[in-house]
């Protein structure tokens, strides 16, 4: 079968003998003119037209296969155009970046691409691939990531190579890094020019929070935080063949199109220490309540009610929930037949019950209406929810829901990209191959009693987050009647740090010599550079914001130059925390990963900040001389350290033994993912080995008790076991 024979891909589409458009320049203009004087009782209404009953339609198979190093392949032949097909699936997304460098996934996705390979320049490949009507394109979304190429058949062994290399090989250029870095700067300066964008985005920080990875937004301090090391990290980590699904469909023998793709990826070796990235849970709890965002230049206002969802696509009663939606917001829904056109309150109006296949969706419903009509609107909405719930619907609305769906079935199949790309899905997500054809089978059983049993279970009016963004000054009653109102503050940060004067020979001089000194003040920056080993055994007591405390017991191992082991006790079990050279992995009561890229850097800005890791490689580490300042009564000199990971921190000397009295660092704070100013108090110095280590280090958070860590022994250069490091 021909993929444009459009008779068997979409047989409600074809009529017996109808006009093609050939036929119709030949068609004499009287005959239409004589057609459309036809009298009325010549003319036939829709619902008195026998249409003829749907073909069978075979769904075309994709093959499968798996390379010798880890690429799942699903392949489908299509010899309609002289056209090849690839498009990997890689598991990994900005889900997976650290909230401090917000927009390394995307930046990585783009200039794997723009920048080139390690062997052939970003800009020459462009040429090249322009020279034979070839593209290749890659990205990085939320959850996942692409690379996608087509090729006319005939250069398929030409572009095959440089795809391969793309994926394998990318340069990652100081320019390209940095063009993409402009490009997002351009994106947040304009986040806030369209009101349905504030909206959603918005929206989404009040569902899961706004420091959930699924509601992360890019921000100029998170942009220049990122810099090639992250993106060659971020690629090593995540971008490898065990980690990547392809779809090859188009112009080729399957058999002959698998031996290329062996051949082609034989150079791309599978990572056997490579763990699947775990997904971030979901936060499904919500409160009822009210939120504002002022938009001073909207004539309307765009209103978003809504709250977590709670069931997957494979989820028994996402089908009723589907026939909910047509329901309540299909073409004929109630949204558009009620709120739209009889009540004339909106633009735009939707809604609907979501669902991912790895994750609950949302409950939302929305309206773009006149300002003037805002708490009218709202009202509208909360009324239709409130009738979705408070009895079924009528045949009528659940006939007409499923045959929504199911006349529309056929477009699952209607290209071969698609049945590829969803066969891909599967295996990505691990749903069975037949999950579409199961979920036909559940949509076309759903009953009227059904979907309003699914309203009453899966949507809460009590939880309902609800959202304006407008003027509310135009509005026709105070936001204040839907319940206490919070407004949001969606002003851009500039990313501006506190001043520091710039460095000079100088102040980098004087930098030095502090740091110096104050190494000499406890052992010397000899004895510090001595240290082999270190076994540090620590109670952290956490204060909350409530002042409940709970203490955790943990171990550190020091083996320099570069290895490091931190075991610690959890409710869950021990974990522990491995650093070998540049390795960084986790191992859990559920197995050994590496470590995720935000616990990866906050494992090595903590090392950094630790006294015995500084002042062991404090030639590794750029001091910068700021000037006096009293602490707590002690006249103090401060040094900004700039280290290979992490944000610049402040070290505080007092200024007559030069010995350490505080470290202020810019933290991330686990409950909001926001940072926060930190401050580490050393006290009770004792000697270990030849050197001096504080037992005790209190810290702060913006001002309030966070924790204190007091150390029960610590012992130096003591032989360690080396399997304490594999």
């Amino acid at each position: 079968m021909r993929a444009h024979d459009t008779s068997q891909l979409s047989p409600t589409l074809r009529f017996p003998d109808a006009p093609t458009p050939e036929k119709m320049k030949r068609f004499p203009l009287f005959c239409l003119l004589l057609l459309a004087a036809l009298p009325g009782w010549a003319q036939q209404h829709y619902s008195e037209i026998d249409f003829p009953e749907l073909r069978n339609f075979q769904v075309p198979e994709a093959q499968r296969a798996e390379l010798p190093n880890g690429i799942t392949v699903f392949l489908i032949e299509d010899r309609s155009l002289p056209l090849v097909n690839l498009s990997a699936r890689i598991g990994v997304g900005s889900v997976h970046e650290p909230s401090s460098k917000t927009g390394l996934a995307s930046i990585t996705g783009s200039v794997m691409r723009t920048g080139g390979t390690t062997n052939i320049p970003g800009d020459l490949l462009n040429e090249r691939l322009e020279a034979i009507g070839a593209v290749i394109e890659t990205s990085i979304g939320q959850t996942s990531g692409s690379a996608f190429m087509s090729s006319l058949t005939e250069y398929v062994d030409e572009v095959l190579p440089l795809y391969v290399d793309v994926l394998m090989n990318p340069a990652f250029p100081e320019d390209k890094i940095e063009l993409a870095k402009t490009q997002q700067r351009s994106g947040i300066a304009r986040r806030n020019d369209n009101p349905q964008n504030i909206a959603f985005r918005e929206f989404n920080k009040l569902l899961y929070g706004a420091d959930s990875p699924y509601a992360s937004q890019v921000e100029y301090a998170t942009l220049d935080a990122i810099e090639r090391n992250d993106l060659v990290a971020f690629h090593r980590q995540y971008i490898v063949p065990n980690n990547v699904i392809l779809g090859v469909w188009g112009d080729f023998d399957a058999d002959a199109m698998l031996a290329k793709l062996r051949e082609a990826f034989s150079v791309w070796p599978k990572d056997p220490q490579f763990a699947q990235p775990v997904m971030p849970p979901v936060d499904t709890a919500s409160d009822y309540g009210v939120y504002y965002a002022e938009k001073n230049d909207a004539t309307q206002t765009t209103l978003l009610l809504g709250h977590p969802g709670e069931v997957r696509l494979d989820h028994p009663d996402y089908a009723a929930l589907t026939m909910m939606n047509q329901v309540l917001s299909g073409f004929s829904g109630r949204l558009f037949q009620n709120v739209r056109d009889e009540q004339g309150l909106a633009y735009a109006v939707f809604g609907g019950y979501s669902a991912n296949y790895d994750r609950p969706g949302q409950f939302y419903t929305g309206i773009m209406t006149k300002s003037g009509t805002t708490v009218e609107a709202a009202n509208a909405l909360l009324a239709e929810i409130e009738s979705i719930r408070s009895a079924p619907p009528t045949d009528e609305e659940i006939a007409e829901a499923k045959d929504s769906y199911l006349n529309s079935f056929v477009f699952n199949f209607d290209t071969r990209s698609e049945v590829v790309g969803r066969m891909m899905t599967y295996a990505y997500y691990d749903y069975p191959t037949d999950f579409l054809e199961q979920q036909k089978a559940r949509f076309e059983a759903v009953t009227a009693a059904d979907v309003q049993r699914a309203a009453q279970q899966y949507i809460h009016p009590e939880d309902l987050k609800i959202l304006a963004v407008g003027q509310q000054a135009d509005f026709d009653q105070p936001l204040s009647t839907l319940g206490d109102v919070t407004t949001l503050d969606i002003s851009i940060p500039t990313g501006e740090e506190e001043d520091v004067p710039e460095a000079d020979d100088a102040s980098l001089a004087q930098g030095r010599a502090l740091l110096t000194e104050a190494m000499d003040a406890l052992g010397g920056a000899e004895a510090f550079r001595s240290l082999t080993t270190l076994e540090m055994d620590a109670t952290r007591t956490v204060t909350t914001p409530d002042n409940v405390e709970t203490s955790t017991n943990s171990t550190l191992l020091y083996a320099f130059p570069d290895r490091f082991r931190l075991t610690l006790e959890s409710p869950m079990g021990e974990l522990v925390v491995l650093k070998r050279g540049d390795e960084l992995v986790m191992q859990t009561p559920q197995g050994t990963l590496p470590a995720p890229p935000p616990v990866r850097s906050q494992i090595l800005e903590g090392l950094w900040q630790g006294l015995p890791y500084l002042f062991h490689h404090a030639d590794r580490v750029t001091p910068q001389y700021l000037g006096q300042e009293v602490v707590d009564g002690t006249n103090t000199e401060v040094v900004l350290i700039t280290a290979p990971a992490g944000s610049p921190f402040r070290l505080y000397l007092d200024a007559a033994t030069k010995q350490p009295v505080q470290l202020v660092s810019s933290m991330m704070n686990p409950q909001t993912g926001a940072r926060v100013q930190s401050t580490e108090a050393f006290t009770d110095f004792r000697s270990v080995g030849n050197v001096m280590l504080p037992f005790q280090r209190t810290t702060t958070a913006e001002g309030a008790p966070a924790s204190t860590t007091v150390f029960t022994r610590i012992e130096a250069n003591q032989p360690l076991d080396e399997s304490l490091f594999e």
